[in-house]
């Protein structure tokens, strides 16, 4: 009786003793449970610049809280988040469309109240005092607003630019006639040239040259054309034997030469004076009528004779007569001289005729 006694005392005390240690266990996992749940809720609070709004969540999710809340617009900007452990203070400001159109096209920006230049700022304009903006830059956006930007820019450019040189022509009688002649030699300049393009919306609607700098001055050509005419003598001007005039003056060059003629020819030449008889042709014989082998020279021809050795300017001659002398030489000719001291004097010579006519 006494040992069963024994053991049930025993048997209670040992499930009693379970019972309070699964107590303990249990409080302390209950304690442990909400000590955790009580660290891993976050308190946030969002402040709109109005009103405060306080939420617990175990969400870490920002945007996710922010979408719970009864705010007054869901078009907000998130401006500040600052986290202390399990604490979140957010700051918003509620932004509103603000519609830029710029040219041909049209940009929707989402702008908390601002200046007109910060909503153009947002969109990516940089708006400056050239610029056309409706409303002025200045102008406080509070709600849904409609702005027009016109972008004007003004750039410097700069090129450089050849000057051509010019060419002036200058007469001179120190200049023989004919020849022309470089005074001065041209040369090229060169400027630069600084512009100022006015530009709408990137595009250039109209420049102006603001400056022209000269980098080196342009040389301009002289040419010089002669006038002076050479000396020319005619067969006025020449001391000849023959006492003929042609119907208009010979004219001769530097050499004595008939500047214009048929052909020419050398030939023997000797000299007759009178013999009392007329001339073949039968004009009467004087200094100018020569003799020729007519058969060479048919009679009438007009032509102008000197020496080779220009010691004797016969000059004017015409074709008139024959002789003897044709027979030993049939292409010589025979000049007429007024004595028979001239003709010994001038005795045979080679002599230059030059066919006129």
């Amino acid at each position: 009786m006494i040992k069963n006694l024994k053991y049930r005392f025993s048997c209670f005390f040992t499930a009693g003793k379970i019972r309070a240690c699964c107590a303990v266990v249990l409080a302390i996992i209950t304690f442990a449970a909400a000590t955790m749940l009580n660290l891993s809720v976050n308190t946030v609070t969002v402040f709109d610049g109005e009103n405060t709004f306080v939420t617990r969540t175990l969400s870490p999710n920002t945007a996710s809280v922010l979408s719970n809340l009864k705010l007054k617009s869901q078009s907000y900007d998130i401006v500040s988040t600052v986290k202390d452990e399990n604490k979140t203070i957010i700051n918003i400001v509620y932004t509103f469309p603000v519609y830029i159109t710029n040219g041909g096209s049209a940009i929707k920006v989402n702008v908390p109240e601002c200046t007109v230049r910060e909503a153009l700022a947002s969109a990516g304009f940089r708006a400056d005092e050239h610029d056309i903006v409706q409303p002025a830059l200045n102008t406080v956006l509070t709600d849904e607003t409609y702005i027009d930007y016109i972008n004007v820019d003004y750039v410097s450019s700069s090129r450089t630019e050849t000057i051509p040189y010019s060419t002036s022509t200058v007469y001179s009688n120190k200049y023989k006639q004919g020849t022309t002649t470089t005074l001065t030699k041209g040369e090229n300049g060169s400027r630069e040239i600084t512009y100022t393009s006015k530009l709408v919306n990137g595009e250039v609607v109209s420049a102006e040259v603001t400056s022209v700098v000269t980098l080196s001055s342009v040389v301009n050509e002289v040419k010089v054309v002669g006038t002076k005419k050479p000396t020319v003598k005619t067969s006025e001007d020449v001391k000849s034997i023959s006492t003929l005039t042609p119907a208009e003056p010979i004219e001769l060059d530097k050499n004595g030469v008939p500047v214009n003629y048929k052909s020419k020819r050398t030939a023997r030449a000797t000299a007759y004076t009178y013999t009392g008889n007329n001339c073949a042709t039968g004009v009467a014989p004087q200094p100018g009528y020569i003799a020729v082998n007519p058969k060479v020279i048919p009679y009438g021809t007009k032509m102008y004779i000197k020496s080779s050795d220009g010691r004797y300017i016969y000059g004017y001659a015409v074709a008139a007569d024959t002789g003897g002398f044709i027979k030993k030489h049939p292409t010589g000719v025979d000049l007429f001289f007024t004595t028979e001291s001239a003709c010994q004097r001038f005795g045979v010579r080679t002599v230059e005729i030059y066919i006129l006519e």
